[in-house]
Formats: structure tokens, C-alpha cells, sequence
């Protein structure tokens, strides 16, 4: 265990969905890690139901989750096992969290919105059997490439879409009754787009050439003939200002899916409050691992601030007007909560909020603590309370 120790002094070849989305997956194992494979989360035996879960080797008992969508134009319903296992796999797994990758059913399955009700069912069963799996379900969030990209941005904007929801002349059931764990919720706190489809109806950029899948996806018909089935099928159509936190990593030689869509993708977002993190790049169609850094960066940081948000907290955090900073100290190792307020208590929290020190004294404060983020809370005599963000490496 490492320890964690305070010091309290005194306080673009084709705009339309073309049908090689699967291409640029990036393969590897993650034998090295233990895993559950081909778990049916939803009950029928059904291979586009099955779903593999792989565990950190950090020996905590409990950890947050990445579930990542595979690449294959809606086309495969059994590709988990390739997953990009070793980029956003191995990146997922190293950072202490645990990953999932679940098949879908393809459009010649089922047709949309079949594919986005299987992965809410998957958030769902994650839910209904956490203590099981050992997942903490204060964060979940989700990735996904191309295809994959697609389903993650739907789940990150409709994740306030209870069931149906209507454009024009065509209603679609955004959730879904798949499953035993229809009572648990499909939120979704985080969403990462690898080269995402997201919205096939815009010509604007790119050549537009109009192709399958996206029309077999609701029934065969393009967007011409069936506009409000389409504009179901776009994440675009779902925007606004509840929903989840998006990073987009979209490389500039895509010859599948034009960059211009994914930064269409994020300013939309951004014109409705959303926060977006766009990472233009000059590669190709897939997950680049060169950003998967960044991804483990905006998962983190997404996971701290709901943290934050849940904490009360008054006035501003530590190091604002108010005089209070937390500084780490080189030499030592130890952290100073310097303040020119009078502070009373200071809790030590962990990612979940479950408190593991408190104490009410200006003493030296030390707690044993795993690699991780933690929150330091400050408490002033006039009421005031403050907050900061500790990592332990």
C-alpha cells in the first residue's frame, strides 16, 4: 500500500456511413489479466447477449468501469474478443478500472433500435449484479470505435431518454425492456468516440456518397425516403444540455469516416453546455493509442468532478480567494493545507465518496491509501468548507 500523508500547518472519403466500419481495430490480449467471458446479460442465449469482463490485478476489491463498443458497421454480432484490447483495454485495465467489452445484435439481427437497447441492457446487468463483479457503480463510462463510436454517443446522449422519443412520424424506443435488471438504470457518466459515425444524414463535409449500412439499420430505406428514421439514428438529433461528457479523438487521414464529423459532433455538443474534449489527429480510421492517455485523463477527471459535485461544498475550492491551497512538497512527500482561516475538521475522502479519515485538530494527518484520487475537504470555523484533488501514484 502506499500512504498518502497530510501535513495540516494552520490551515474523409465518405460523409455517409460506409460500410467498412470494422476496419482499423486494433487487436491484442489481455491474458494477463482475469477475466469472465461470455457472460449472457440478457438471458436468451443469444451470442449478439454475451459480454466479457476483465479485472485489474490490483487486488481491490471493488472498481469503476470502461465498457468499450468494437467496430464492425453494425455488421458483427460477436467481435468483443477484438475489441481494441490492447489500447483502450490494456489503458483501462493499468489506470485500475474494469473493462467490458459486450457484443450487439447487427441489423440483420434486429433492426435499429435494437443495438442501443443491447447496450443499455449491458449497463443494466452491470447494475443488478455489481456486488458480484465487483464493480463500483459511481462511475461508468463508456467507449467506443467507429461503429462502436456510434452506440457510446447515443448512450452518452440519451441517457436521460427514458423510452420513447419521437422525430416527425417515427417513434423509437431508446431503452428497451431487455433483461432481468430492467429496474437498474442505463446511465452513463462519460463517453469516448473513436472515429465515430455519429450522424450519417449530414453531407456537408466529405464526399457524399450515400452507401449502406446505415439504411439497412431501419429497414432499407435512405435518408431521403425515411428523414425521421435517420434523424433517430443520428446522435446529432439527441443534443442537449444533460448529457454525458464527451471526448472525440478523430484522425484527419479517415478515409471511412471524415474528421469533419466527429468536430461537427463536438461543437454541436458544445453549443448546447456540454463538455467536449476534440482531439483531431493526423492518423486514420480507429483508435489511435497515442490518446489513450488523454482518454484515461477525461475518464478521470469526469469521475472526480461528479465526486465534487457530490461533496458538499461552500464558497470556492482550495487554492481560491479565500486563502486555502493544498501544495504538494517535493522533498517529503507530505501535502500542507495552508490557510489564513481558522479550519476545524479535515476529511480525507476516497473516490466514492466514503469518508476514511476525519479529524478534528490541526495535527499531522496520515492514512494508508492504494494508488488512486482522493479528495481532501477543509472546514473554516465561519462555516465555509473547501475542497482539493490528491493523486497517489
Amino acid at each position: 500500500m502506499k500512504h498518502l500523508n497530510l501535513l495540516v500547518l494552520v490551515i474523409s472519403l465518405s460523409m455517409s456511413c460506409y460500410a467498412q466500419f470494422g476496419g482499423g481495430q486494433t487487436g491484442g490480449d489481455l491474458n494477463a489479466y482475469s477475466s469472465k467471458k461470455d457472460i449472457d446479460y440478457v438471458g436468451d442465449n443469444h451470442v449478439g447477449h454475451k459480454l466479457d469482463v476483465y479485472f485489474p490485478n490490483d487486488g481491490e476489491k471493488k472498481h469503476n468501469v470502461i465498457i468499450h463498443i468494437y467496430g464492425s458497421a453494425w455488421g458483427s454480432n460477436n467481435s468483443k474478443g477484438s475489441a481494441d484490447l490492447g489500447t483502450v483495454g490494456k489503458a483501462a485495465l493499468e489506470a485500475g478500472y474494469i473493462f467490458v467489452t459486450p457484443n450487439h445484435r447487427t441489423y440483420s439481427d434486429a433492426l435499429y433500435p435494437a443495438q442501443i437497447q443491447d447496450i443499455k441492457a449491458v449497463v443494466r446487468y452491470l447494475r443488478g449484479n455489481a456486488a458480484e463483479l465487483g464493480v463500483d457503480t459511481f462511475f461508468i463510462g463508456i467507449s467506443g470505435f467507429s461503429s462502436g463510436g456510434h452506440l457510446a454517443s447515443l448512450m452518452g446522449v440519451t441517457r436521460n431518454v427514458k423510452k420513447n422519443y419521437t422525430v416527425g412520424s417515427a417513434t423509437m424506443d431508446m431503452e428497451g425492456e431487455l433483461g432481468s435488471y430492467t429496474d437498474q438504470s442505463s446511465w452513463v457518466d462519460a463517453v469516448c468516440d473513436w472515429s465515430g459515425p455519429v450522424d450519417c444524414r449530414d453531407k456537408g463535409c466529405g464526399n457524399p456518397i450515400q452507401m449502406a449500412p446505415e439504411n439497412d439499420m431501419v429497414g432499407g430505406c435512405n435518408d431521403q425516403q425515411c428523414p425521421d428514421k435517420h434523424a433517430l439514428l443520428g446522435a446529432n438529433t439527441f443534443i442537449d444540455e444533460t448529457d454525458a461528457p464527451v471526448m472525440v479523438a478523430h484522425g484527419s487521414a479517415d478515409n471511412i469516416v471524415p474528421q469533419c464529423e466527429g468536430e461537427k459532433f463536438a461543437n454541436n455538443l458544445k453549443a448546447a453546455g456540454v463538455y467536449v474534449e476534440y482531439y483531431p489527429h493526423s492518423g486514420g480510421h480507429g483508435v489511435n493509442a497515442e490518446y489513450t492517455d488523454e482518454m484515461i485523463k477525461f475518464f478521470n477527471n469526469q469521475r472526480e468532478e461528479k465526486l465534487r459535485s457530490t461533496v458538499s461544498v461552500t464558497e470556492n475550492k482550495i487554492g481560491s480567494v479565500k486563502g486555502v491551497e493544498l501544495a504538494p512538497n517535493p522533498t517529503n512527500g507530505k501535502f500542507s493545507i495552508i490557510s489564513d482561516k481558522d479550519i476545524v475538521k479535515v476529511e480525507v475522502l476516497n473516490m466514492v465518496g466514503e469518508v476514511l479519515l476525519s479529524q478534528n485538530s490541526s495535527e499531522d494527518i496520515s492514512v494508508s491509501a492504494s494508488a488512486g484520487i482522493y479528495f481532501v475537504k477543509a472546514y473554516a470555523a465561519d462555516g465555509s468548507s473547501y475542497v482539493e484533488t490528491l493523486q497517489v501514484k
